[in-house]
């Protein structure tokens, strides 16, 4: 094995071992409902078809195959399901490492992928995404996308110049090979199929190819009878797979396969004739567009509106993965790799001196996630493999030039300075704490098991997973969605008890994590939250926070008031206030000759937060800040992150 591959194969494992850190539990939200959904398939054998803690007996969504990775492997001697969960993002990532080294390589060079494989290890958003404990389908997701490039760029590929026209026998056994890769292609795109309802950006990739091929053919000489063949032979296998769970639902992607087939034949047929750019581009016109208005399948229109081609409208505009990023969004994602990522793109470009099927692929690959890309934030993390590509591109030719100046082949310390200085920021993720787990348990001892419980539609996987409690919004129903966000904004306080009784509710959860999350229920109530927020910092015995213009917020812990100072030093206090210490503590002020305001405050050690009287009387503001006195709501549970309240009947 060659020392450059040695060096690469080095750095992720050090990178990797750098950057990973264990806990205890699993990270963020989703992956807690994976992970119920396996321990399901773990204990019954087969997963079932419904989930047992939806609270309305909803049918489960999510296609099967994850849950079944994470079961199966369980029943080995010393593992369980937690543990898989918790190790099988590490195992998918590197598996997806070596299919994005095969695939660059095929259309680069080796050290072009060496490069590659390092930079996208160390790119945040598949650090982020493929972390410990972060047992989604997005590692999955890695894993299918960059096996089926691999094997599709494998199969594509034209031999050598050298074997150019090589025997019959051995033409037959090249061919029977492509077939072989053309077919593992369809594996792992039915796979990717079986792993998360969004498979369509691979179909919708291969098939762009193939017309791109097919259309440019006059020009390009690209298409040949066994690409058209090996496609079919994809489309089959891929169907196939992928029909085991969406069965006849998988059609409308069949039929743009076939007809992707269909098209590089005619193609073929029309390769002497003069008008035959003209003509095709007519029938993909003519096809296309009856296909996209006429079809009615609920893959395509889920999919057409979560990328935004179709109103997404306020339920899916609340996600926060399906908005259109912004810069900041991006620069977070790709973090130091973008600038190198955007030299590369660009030096590419202006290099590419001609098509080969593999770079025709490469683009077509790359422009249609870029697209997505800039439709949802969801999709910059598959959009993530060609940016580290890009990346390396740019690095390994300064690499090439660097060398021939100091007469040295530099790739080795290129490859470590570039890890050094592409190395990635501490990976944050919502991870259940010790007061929300200790919160669940408690919840999980001391509740009836058919007890409903109302909390923020993120946290409500939490509460499935380790309270194994109902929840009224189980992953994200619509209906039930808005009522919660209602709920949780509402001053109205027999709105909330409506909601309440209509899913007989019987206990509510408030955390400190849905401050950030509240702004989204005003567009459900139509009404706006005000409300403001800044960490404090400390002078003395006070501690003093920038909560508005004009004025200054300060609070004395030794005498227990709180108070805006404006410029020029007039004063004006806050009569009711809360402190979070080792538990809430709620005061009123007893100062007299003073000027008071109407506002609340409430003070954590890294976080000041001024509500005005309406929004004191919010049902989350209520319940989490103040001294609640929302009549049918009993506090039975205060961990001071995580509050627990029951429902009085």
């Amino acid at each position: 094995m060659k020392i450059e591959l040695l060096a690469a194969i080095f750095l992720v494992i050090v990178v990797g071992a750098l950057t990973t850190t264990t806990v205890p539990y699993l990270r963020d939200f989703d992956p807690w409902y994976h992970y119920r959904l396996a321990e399901y398939t773990f204990e019954q054998g087969t997963r079932p078809s419904f989930d047992p803690l939806s609270n309305m007996g909803e049918n489960i969504l999510y296609p099967p195959l994850l849950h079944y990775l994470l079961a199966i492997p369980a029943h080995l001697p010393g593992l369980n399901v937690m543990l898989v969960s918790q190790i099988y993002p590490l195992l998918a990532a590197a598996l997806a490492l070596i299919f994005v080294f095969l695939f660059t390589r095929e259309v680069f060079d080796e050290r072009t992928a060496m490069l590659a494989v390092m930079l996208l290890a160390v790119l945040p958003i598949f650090k982020g995404t493929t972390y410990f404990g972060y047992s989604d389908h997005d590692p999955l997701d890695y894993l299918f996308v960059s096996s089926a490039f691999f094997y599709f760029v494998k199969a594509i590929k034209k031999p050598t110049a050298s074997s150019s026209s090589p025997p019959s026998d051995q033409r037959f056994m090249e061919n029977k090979e492509k077939l072989v890769y053309y077919a593992l292609a369809g594996v792992s795109t039915g796979l990717f199929a079986l792993t998360w309802t969004g498979f369509p950006l691979v179909v919708v990739i291969l098939s762009a190819f193939m017309l791109a091929i097919s259309l440019f053919n006059p020009y390009l000489k690209l298409l040949e009878k066994d690409v058209t063949i090996g496609f079919l032979v994809l489309s089959i296998v891929f169907a196939v797979i992928a029909s085991l769970w969406y069965g006849f639902g998988i059609m409308p992607f069949l039929g743009m396969m076939l007809f992707s087939a269909l098209f590089s034949y005619v193609a073929l047929r029309l390769e002497n004739n003069r008008n035959a750019f003209v003509i095709l581009l007519a029938i993909v016109l003519l096809c296309s567009l009856p296909f996209l208005i006429l079809s009615k399948s609920s893959i395509v229109d889920a999919g057409l509106a979560y990328m935004g081609l179709r109103e997404k409208g306020i339920y899916l505009e609340s996600v926060a993965e399906l908005q259109t990023p912004t810069l900041t969004n991006i620069s977070q994602h790709y973090g130091l790799q973008l600038l190198p990522f955007l030299v590369g793109l660009i030096l590419f470009l202006t290099s590419l001196k001609k098509f080969n099927r593999a770079t025709l692929l490469f683009l077509v690959s790359f422009a249609l996630l870029a697209l997505l890309a800039s439709t949802a934030i969801r999709f910059l993390q598959y959009a993530g493999i060609f940016v580290s590509i890009f990346s390396a591109y740019l690095l390994n030719r300064f690499s090439d030039i660097a060398s021939s100046s100091v007469k040295k082949d530099v790739f080795i310390p290129v490859m470590i300075l570039s890890a050094v200085l592409f190395y990635p920021p501490q990976i944050v993720h919502h991870s259940v704490s010790d007061d929300w787990y200790t919160s669940m348990q408690w919840l999980k001892n001391n509740s009836n098991q058919d007890a409903v419980v109302m909390s923020w539609w993120d946290y409500s996987q939490w509460v499935n997973g380790i309270a194994e409690r109902k929840t009224v919004v189980n992953n994200q129903p619509q209906g039930r969605f808005d009522d919660q966000m209602i709920f949780f904004g509402t001053n109205n306080g027999d709105k909330a008890n409506d909601i309440l009784e209509r899913y007989n509710v019987s206990y509510v959860v408030v955390s400190r994590g849905y401050l950030t999350r509240i702004g989204s229920s005003e567009k459900f109530l139509n009404e706006k939250i005000e409300f403001s927020m800044a960490p404090p910092s400390r002078a003395g015995g006070l501690y003093s926070a920038k909560l508005g213009t004009g004025f200054r917020t300060y609070y004395d812990p030794i005498k227990n008031v709180a108070w805006d100072e404006y410029t020029g030093g007039r004063k004006v206090y806050y009569k009711d206030f809360g402190a979070f210490t080792d538990k809430n503590l709620y005061f009123t002020s007893a100062l007299g000759g003073v000027e008071f305001n109407d506002d609340y405050l409430f003070m954590f050690a890294d976080l000041f937060i001024r509500m005005p009287m309406q929004t004191e009387n919010r049902v989350f503001f209520n319940l989490m800040y103040t001294n609640s006195t929302i009549p049918y709501l009993e506090l039975v549970k205060d961990a001071g992150e995580v509050k627990i309240y029951k429902v009085v009947k």
